[in-house]
């Protein structure tokens, strides 16, 4: 198996007899051990009668199994040992996976085994968990992305398996002659076949060993090797189907341009990724790209390209376009572009296409021999469903190999790109309709493409535009170096000081990979003094990231990448990747930054996409509403998007000019640089800084103000959504590291016995959890239901009586179970980070916290070992006593067409 240069897990392959093929990994590095299987079944395979089984099924299978009959008892077991579980249903592909810590994987591995070997998926759970399927449907009711995919499953083939309702609920899963346990349990023994699966297993036990494991475990599934599934015999798309305009109005204010192709099964093409480099030049965005030409325009916003659905035998290349309100007037241009776009393509020089996929295929190995380790349950994950597609020696290669640019098979996939076998999608609120798609009511209408259109398509003159194809990207012509270790401090050292200004240095000695992490955060009072500057302060984000996308995308190509985004007080730059190039690149865009001058017609563009973002947001789940509450009324500068998009609304280009000249007149600055970089280069690093802010006036470190509560406060809010939630939010009485190990023990041992009393057994909502939720430092916890049926009042009185006895069942805790469960958070505690994104975001956190020893993790070590059960049990006692201090958030139906208002019942906060 080819793997990555610094990848030093060890890798086996073998196939049972009974067809399952698996990848057994040997990882010493990690603290947890995880396995993930897939099937080749999805909701593809459903009965045309009983579409949602195989989703159905997936729910079942966490419901008990022959020899762990409990319900929820694999969730809660992993719960316990660090760990937690997760399945998804997608087309072709169920996939289930879990994670566990080492010392308890064999136990996790065997329920998990058993699972597929003897699932209970016993009538009384059925009945229960189709309520959960159906409120899982109800819930993304409003949500545009299943209303869109539902109009495309309208208009292709019905008689392709992508047709079918893949979500189910209680209309296509109800009991019809006997209860509807009997037909899910024959469709996982016909589907649930070992020859369809892949295992993946993780841990650090030996290879060997883990063999020896999984034989005695899985041996057992049902499979016979020489049966093979049918290869799908249908089309997606019909001639019928094709030279169609399709009108689509969405919930949420949208504009956007679909240009749609139908290709194959893109799957032989992994080698050469032939679809993804024409995917890497359509959807270039540096000068004289289509996105370039478009956007000087005053037409589009975005552009994308390569995206669409796939499966085993159909790829849509969707080059989705944003556009601007100016570029609604122009869709037929814009299409025009695009096709002379196709045509530049189309006549590009052999050996120009052959430099820029030499480009590509650098950009590949580069980013593969740079790998950075990501979770094991998402590693495990994804190479379980690669294996499904690619050889055991590409099972982690296949998605980088680049083996030579293919001019035939280049040609032959370009040729597909023709007007012929075009769909175009327009999605607006104010597209004409005349239908609604079935199960979301979204309404779309459907058009002929005007034949003489077409053909003039086919017939552009690539040569009338300013269009060009890509240069060599120059930010490759540096090589990359991988420095001799120079600087062995183990965290963080501050080598500059002072009140204004902090920077803070450390060379990578962990993950050994030539990359780099730069954070600046620049505090500035002007940003808060108002929420007009606080949204302007966002505006101010977005239009240089506008501004500067064109200058600097080379560098996004070349595995550099940038962002300017808004924080409490200010405004912080995040510059990652490659570390080579890097430092010339935050030279360059800090000078912009701090000179910069936008045009008029892109404030008053990115203001109208401001507003609109903002005012969606009052279109989305109930929870989310009253979480964006919570933080505005517990952090004052960090308001609603309501209130944000009213003090946005009015602001002229002049006013915002005005705030853009002074928002850098006054500065605190602290900087971090971690990764493959010297010493040196830190020094050069602290010189380019200080020359670009020499002149600013300096201020002090900005402390980011927070709400404290202190007595119960009731917040009512209606919202324009059909759902009932509530959210109860307990805060730290202080800013202790002993209370903060409290709410993080208390949410360990909660989080899972809450969800499974709200959802699994009392069936109130699909949307339920808990969380470890601090603000601004404060250590807080938050408790959450959304339910289709249940009113918010009842909600809220089962969440009460749930956590007021909650201390009864950590008294009953037996010894053994308290120790396992605090060794399982002093496991989370002190886990290691696994890649240098995660340790340089854990070093800037605590710098933005203010701990300059770096230290929190020791700290709240120490507190753990030092809590007994008792004063946990009398922590949660006091906590969530009857009337006890805390913000409670809970939802009225909307009844007038006017913006979510809210109504405070009882609220007592103090700052």
């Amino acid at each position: 198996m080819i793997t990555s240069s610094n990848d030093s897990r060890i890798y086996q392959s073998l196939k049972l007899d009974n067809g399952l093929k698996i990848l057994v990994i040997e990882d010493h590095s990690s603290d947890k051990s995880a396995a993930s299987l897939t099937v080749n079944c999805g909701h593809f395979d459903d009965p045309i009668n009983r579409q949602g089984l195989a989703h159905f099924l997936e729910h079942m299978l966490f419901l008990g199994s022959e020899n762990f009959p409990e319900p929820g008892s694999f969730s809660q077991f992993l719960s316990h040992h660090g760990g937690n579980c997760n399945a998804w249903t997608g087309t072709e592909h169920s996939s289930y996976f879990f994670e566990v810590l080492n010392d308890h994987f064999s136990q996790a591995l065997t329920q998990f085994a058993d699972i597929f070997h003897a699932p209970l998926i016993l009538p009384s759970a059925c009945e229960k968990e189709r309520n959960a399927i159906d409120a899982e449907f109800k819930l993304k009711l409003k949500d545009d992305s299943r209303r869109i995919y539902q109009v495309h499953k309208e208009t292709c083939n019905s008689a392709h398996p992508f047709a079918k309702f893949s979500v189910g609920n209680h209309q296509t899963l109800s009991n019809l002659s006997e209860c509807i346990s009997e037909e899910i349990r024959a469709f996982f023994t016909q589907q649930y076949q070992a020859q369809n699966m892949t295992l993946v297993v993780s841990s650090n036990m030996p290879c060997e060993l883990m063999q020896v494991r999984i034989k005695q475990l899985f041996s057992c599934l049902n499979g016979d090797p020489n049966s093979l599934k049918p290869a799908i015999s249908e089309q997606l798309y019909l001639p019928e189907h094709m030279q169609k305009s399709i009108f689509i109005e969405p919930h949420k204010h949208m504009q956007k341009l679909i240009v749609s192709f139908a290709l194959p099964s893109i799957d032989n093409f992994y080698r050469e990724k032939t679809v993804s480099f024409i995917a890497h030049l359509i959807g270039y965005e540096g000068k004289g790209s289509l996105y370039s030409i478009l956007k000087k325009a005053g037409w589009i916003n975005g552009l994308s390209a390569g995206g669409g659905i796939n499966g085993s035998n159909f790829k849509d290349f969707n080059i989705s376009i944003a556009l601007t309100d100016e570029g609604e007037k122009h869709k037929t241009a814009i299409v025009e572009y695009v096709f002379c776009y196709l045509k530049l393509l189309a006549q590009a020089e052999t050996d120009l296409l052959v430099q820029l996929y030499q480009d590509k295929k650098t950009l590949m190995e580069i980013a593969f021999n740079n790998q950075e380790k990501s979770r094991v349950l998402d590693w495990v994950n994804s190479l379980s469903v690669n294996m499904h597609h690619y050889p055991d020696d590409h099972l982690i290669y296949g998605d980088y190999i680049m083996t030579g640019f293919n001019k035939v098979q280049f040609d032959e996939v370009l040729a597909l790109f023709n007007a012929k076998n075009m769909r175009l999608i327009h999605i607006h609120p104010n597209v004409p309709t005349d239908t609604h798609a079935k199960w979301y009511s979204t309404p779309y209408s459907i058009s002929e493409i005007s034949a003489p259109w077409l053909e003039s398509l086919e017939k552009v003159d690539a040569s009338a535009i300013e269009l060009t194809l890509p240069s060599t990207n120059p930010y490759l012509a540096k090589p990359v170096v991988l420095h001799e270790i120079a600087h062995k401090h183990k965290t963080p050292e501050k080598r500059v000081s002072s009140n204004t200004f902090e920077f803070w240095f450390k060379q990578d000695t962990t993950f050994r990979v030539a990359k780099g992490h730069f954070y600046l955060a620049l505090d500035s009072k002007k940003t808060v003094e108002s929420i007009k500057n606080m949204a302007m302060t966002r505006l101010f984000a977005d239009l240089f990231m506008d501004k500067v996308a064109e200058q600097f995308y080379p560098a996004e190509l070349a595995g550099i990448n940038y962002q300017l985004s808004a924080h409490q007080g200010g405004l912080t730059l995040h510059t990652w990747g490659l570390s080579g190039n890097q430092i010339e690149l935050i030279n360059e865009i800090i000078e912009e930054l701090l000179t910069c001058k936008f045009d008029s017609i892109r404030f008053y563009e990115y203001q109208r996409q401001l507003v609109r973002h903002w005012q969606n947001g009052n279109q989305s789940k109930p929870v989310s509403l009253l979480f964006s509450e919570l933080s505005a009324t517990l952090l004052p500068w960090n308001p609603t998007p309501l209130k944000l998009a009213e003090a946005i609304e009015q602001v002229s280009f002049c006013e915002f000019n005005e705030f853009r000249s002074g928002l850098f007149d006054s500065l605190h600055c602290q900087t971090l640089m971690h990764g493959n970089w010297t010493p040196e280069e830190g020094d050069n690093c602290v010189a380019m800084l200080q020359k670009a802010l020499s002149g600013k006036t300096t201020s002090a470190d900005l402390n980011r103000p927070i709400v404290t509560l202190n007595e119960p406060a009731i917040q009512t809010h209606t919202v324009p959504h059909p759902d009932h939630a509530m959210v109860s939010y307990f805060q730290a009485s202080n800013d202790s590291i002993s209370e903060k190990i409290r709410l993080m023990a208390l949410n360990h041992l909660i989080s899972q016995d809450y969800f499974h009393d709200m959802r699994t057994e009392k069936q109130l909502g699909y949307l339920v959890g808990s969380g470890f939720a601090p603000l601004n430092n404060r250590a807080g916890i938050a408790f959450y239901i959304q339910s289709p049926e249940v009113c918010s009042d009842i909600l809220v009185e089962h969440s009460n009586r749930f956590l007021a006895d909650y201390h009864l069942k950590l008294s009953a805790m037996d010894a053994i179970d308290w120790e396992q469960a605090k060794q399982a958070l002093m496991m989370q505690i002190v886990e290691k980070d696994k890649n240098l994104r995660l340790k340089s975001q854990r070093f800037w956190l605590a710098i933005g916290n203010g701990d300059g020893q770096f230290d929190m993790q020791a700290q709240l070590k120490t507190a753990l070992l030092q809590l007994s059960k008792a004063q946990l049990v009398s922590y949660a006692k006091r906590l969530f006593a009857e009337n006890s201090t805390r913000l409670e958030l809970k939802t009225e139906k909307k009844t007038t067409k006017q913006a979510t208002t809210s109504q405070v019942d009882k609220q007592v906060l103090t700052h």
